[in-house]
């Protein structure tokens, strides 16, 4: 459906003297001399006072408002992009008086009962939330302007800077404005686009960078009022095994012996024409909209990924019930009847998401919005090039370095449209034959003799667990008790067929106890993995050379194209390290004795093993002729977030680099989560377990007490001795760590001091002092707090996204 698109020309009210526009008083007036937008609500804009009026014909109607940013600020960082979902409030208009009064419901206390009285508890029991009050223009149509409603920071703008440490803006209202061309009205939702203007003293550096004047941020903000979906959807129930995104509720009609939070799959309504198990043509098929912006080839891929969700959906029995189209040039993306797909642009690259409007009742996915992030493509494609710099054939590596990219950008648009179908991440996937697209996959890269292959770099379609989810959500199966049997079957079946799930809180943070559930990872085995990574990576850094750089490029543009090839292990490294003090568990609760337990001691040993062997000197050193092919950047070019810090001014600093990739294993090492479940371990079973002391020991035996190496990789193996010192001590001094661990700790360090200071009797006078500057680091260290040989570590370049 077209909307009524506001006009520009309308008629010009008198002026008083005082230049005040006077408010016309006749609804009748209003409506005759503003240009309406009809449709779900209807809106009056009146050019002549820049007015906005609502009619207030739908009371006590609930209904969805949604806030969204159809313009973005254009920063990964801010998080303000284009396309982005606000939060949805369930809303209803009540007349009280003379006065109209926006309040939001309270949907997270509720009562599944017929019972007045029993509603009426609940709602009396619990606050609701006047949003916005306007004074009603009586008349045969009553209207209200609502200027003051949308003119607003209810998406939360200025809190979202200041939370991004980018200044204290303050909306200015006297330069923000309703934009006629953005209200619209459909049949189901009606829209009201605005300009907000904020104002800083003190601009943060992400906003001075994306905006002409970072004092003054002025943002497009869209204001949507959505209708409820019609009767008729049926919710399912949430299952931890599923898969799925979910809302919650407490339900205060449940009975006693039953559960009071009330839990229920995200989703889209699919229903078929013959209703049943059987496969049926389906009344309305989920249809995905790509935006026309995106270029190819681009564009293709994402319509092929995309539409890798056909076939889990007619092996589910729903045939055509699942498409990806291109916009249609007279179709407008604000109608919430298109589920779209976006391409938006950044300043850097920067995360892409899925999101949906869903209804909070009952689950019910209302629109799918995925937000693609442009830059995404290149990184791929720089890794590519970092990757094949060392071959000979040049028209053979640029068309690997394109297919590379494209190949991971259809997995990112099946990955993307994934979350707005309802589906959670399974972060433990790419570890059990790359089972779903709803994983962070790191490219496949093999060596195939002594050259590097890239051929295949990511699966294509989908996996067996993304069909299962599939199934399990959106499968009919008869009667509310067929459908409770063939879900348990399902479950049954996906545990039996040795099908991992693992979502996001227990795989993302540092401290996640999973062994199997990591993000960007690859393999069943990912010590092995880590292993086999390892010598690709060194032939990668052999390899590389200045044919990784895109054609023009000045040479001072290789050192961030080298980037990636030297922290190629980094995210292997990490889930590796989940092995150590690792657990293994599953979401299935149907199964009787279903427990947890911690990883076989021998597959930690051999973990840590892989480990220690990224701190070798031989793997962090790099070559003088490579260190001198880093030259500095050129002219105006600079070094940026993608680049290696230096602490040799302008030129590259390898010893940097060495410090940023070990620390980075250090760290996932001594994380004090990580130590207190060996240390917890170790307490259970101390004839096979790794205890604490013994971990230290291995490290510090495999570094700081191993063979003095010489040439340049003595430089290297002195900057890996100060950074485990210093994690040493920001493990031991981390509110974090257990008392018992603690007290190994300080153990360890003691015995380390020692150990130095004999060593510095022992060394000649370069290493001599090396050692004294530990052991002075040490034994200040273990006292003060504040005590690290780094004070300002180096940091790391952005990974995540790849």
């Amino acid at each position: 459906m077209k909307p009524y698109n506001i006009a520009l020309a309308v008629a010009l009210i008198s002026i008083p003297a005082a230049n005040v526009i006077a408010a016309p008083t006749n609804t009748a007036t209003i409506i005759k001399k503003s240009q309406p937008a009809k449709g779900f609500i209807n809106l009056f804009y009146s050019k002549s006072d820049g007015e906005l009026y609502l009619e207030a014909n739908k009371l006590n109607q609930p209904f969805l408002l949604l806030t969204s940013l159809p313009h973005g600020v254009g920063s990964n960082d801010i998080g303000l992009d284009r396309g982005q979902l606000g939060y949805t409030r369930m809303v209803q208009f009540e007349r009280q008086g003379p006065y109209l009064l926006l309040k939001q419901l309270n949907t997270n206390y509720r009562a599944g009962t017929d019972s007045s009285a029993e509603l009426r508890a609940v709602k009396e029991a619990f606050a609701e939330s006047v949003l916005w009050r306007g004074k009603v223009i009586d008349g045969k149509r009553d209207l209200v302007s609502i200027n003051e409603l949308v003119v607003s920071d209810l998406h939360g703008i200025a809190s979202t800077l200041e939370r991004a440490k980018q200044g204290s803006y303050r909306l200015d209202k006297t330069r923000s404005v309703i934009l006629p061309e953005g209200v619209k009205s459909f049949e189901r939702n009606s829209d009201v686009d605005v300009l907000l203007s904020f104002n800083s003293e003190k601009p943060g550096d992400y906003v001075s960078q994306v905006t002409p004047d970072g004092k003054h941020m002025s943002v497009r903000l869209r204001y949507s009022f959505i209708a409820l979906p019609e009767e008729g959807y049926n919710a399912r129930d949430y299952h931890p095994m599923s898969g799925y995104l979910s809302d919650q509720y407490l339900d205060y009609g449940t009975r006693v012996d039953q559960d009071i939070k009330r839990r229920h799959l995200l989703r889209h309504r699919l229903q078929k024409v013959t209703p049943g198990a059987a496969p049926s043509e389906v009344v309305k098929p989920i249809t995905y909209y790509l935006d026309p912006g995106v270029p190819e080839p681009i564009r293709s891929a994402l319509l092929e990924g995309a539409s890798w969700w056909e076939e889990a959906f007619t092996q589910a029995g729903f045939i055509d019930g699942f498409k990806v189209e291109l916009l249609p040039e007279d179709a407008d993306p604000q109608d919430i009847r298109y589920n779209v797909i976006q391409w938006v642009h950044r300043a850097t690259r920067g995360w892409s998401y899925g999101s949906a409007v869903t209804d909070p009742r009952t689950g019910e996915i209302i629109k799918g919005h995925v937000t693609l992030g442009s830059q995404r493509v290149r990184q791929d494609h720089l890794i590519a090039r970092g990757l094949t710099a060392g071959w000979e054939n040049r028209a053979q590596a640029a068309e690997a370095a394109k297919a590379l990219s494209l190949a991971r950008i259809r997995q990112l648009a099946a990955h993307e449209v994934g979350h707005t179908l309802g589906f959670d991440h399974n972060f433990a996937a790419s570890g059990n034959g790359n089972a779903s697209v709803m994983d962070y996959p790191h490219p496949r890269v093999t060596l195939k003799g002594d050259k590097i292959d890239i051929s295949a770099p990511y699966g294509t379609g989908l996996g067996a667990w993304d069909k299962f989810m599939v199934e399990y959500g959106y499968g009919e199966y008869g009667d509310e008790l067929q459908q409770s049997t063939r879900l348990s079957e399902l479950i049954s079946k996906v545990q039996l067929d040795g099908l991992r799930y693992i979502g996001e809180a227990d795989s993302r943070a540092r401290g996640a106890s999973h062994a199997y559930a990591s993000l960007w990872d690859n393999g069943s085995d990912p010590v092995a993995e880590l292993i086999r990574l390892g010598k690709v990576r060194t032939r990668a850094i052999e390899d590389f050379s200045s044919r990784a750089l895109l054609d023009k490029q000045p040479m001072g543009e290789l050192s961030d194209a080298f980037v990636p090839v030297y922290l190629l292990t980094r995210y292997q490294i990490t889930a590796a390290a989940k092995f150590i003090g690792g657990t293994d568990y599953s979401y299935n609760t149907g199964i009787d004795g279903e427990s947890w337990h911690y990883l076989a001691p021998q597959l930690q040993k051999t973990a840590l093993d892989a480990l220690l062997q990224t701190l070798k000197p031989s793997a962090l050193t790099i070559s003088q002729q490579l260190q001198e092919a880093l030259v500095p950047k050129s002219g105006n070019y600079s070094r940026s977030r993608e680049s290696f810090d230096s602490a040799l001014g302008v030129v590259s600093d390898p010893l940097g680099m060495a410090e940023v990739l070990s620390r980075h294993t250090v760290e996932q090492l001594l994380t004090p989560e990580r130590l207190n479940r060996v240390n917890q371990a170790y307490l259970n079973d101390r004839e096979e377990q790794l205890s604490v002391p013994a971990i230290v020991d291995k490290l510090l035996g495999s570094t700081l007490y191993a063979d003095i190496p010489t040439g340049s990789q003595l430089g290297v193996w002195m900057r890996v001795n100060s950074v485990i010192i210093d994690e040493l001590l920001t493990a031991y001094h981390d509110e974090r760590t257990r008392p018992e661990v603690k007290a190994q700790l300080a153990e360890r360090l003691r015995y380390t001091l020692k150990q130095l200071k004999r060593k510095v009797k022992r060394a000649s006078a370069y290493e001599a002092a090396h050692f004294a500057w530990l052991a002075d680091g040490v034994e200040r260290g273990i006292k003060d707090v504040k005590i690290r040989l780094i004070p300002k570590p180096l940091k790391m370049p952005p990974g995540s996204p790849i």
